[in-house]
């Protein structure tokens, strides 16, 4: 059996870390911070996660500049990035997909092919293979 994978939510709001937590936490641990600093942070602070979903709109880090950050660390280079936005923007979504997302969901989602899709990236995620 594999260990629990854990999971680093980052979104400025609370509904959608609750409805992510629900929905994941009997899969992985969950870890729910409210913007990209504080995710930040916490990662700096030597905690390891193996997927991190990240709204795009956050105050203080927001997706595309957490992505920036996490690509250009030799820490946080490899761990997979999916951005939640409430913004179908197909600019936005080419964007943060060059900037180093492995995928982009568009609010409101199914949290259940949220979940299919961390496990379908994890499965081919760097650190696995």
């Amino acid at each position: 059996m594999n260990p629990r994978k854990s999971l680093l939510v980052m979104d400025d709001e609370p509904s959608i870390c609750k409805i992510l937590e629900h929905f994941l936490k009997k899969d992985f641990n969950v870890f729910v911070k409210s913007d990209g600093a504080e995710g930040m942070l916490w990662l700096e602070e030597g905690n390891e996660v193996d997927l991190i979903i990240a709204d795009l709109q956050m105050p203080n880090l927001n997706g595309k500049e957490f992505l920036k950050t996490a690509r250009a660390s030799n820490l946080y280079a490899d761990i997979p990035v999916i951005i939640l936005s409430g913004s179908d923007e197909s600019s936005e979504r080419i964007q943060c997909l060059n900037l180093g997302a492995d995928d982009f969901m568009v609010k409101p989602f199914n949290p259940v092919e949220v979940h299919a899709k961390i496990n379908a990236i994890l499965r081919r995620s760097k650190r696995y293979s």
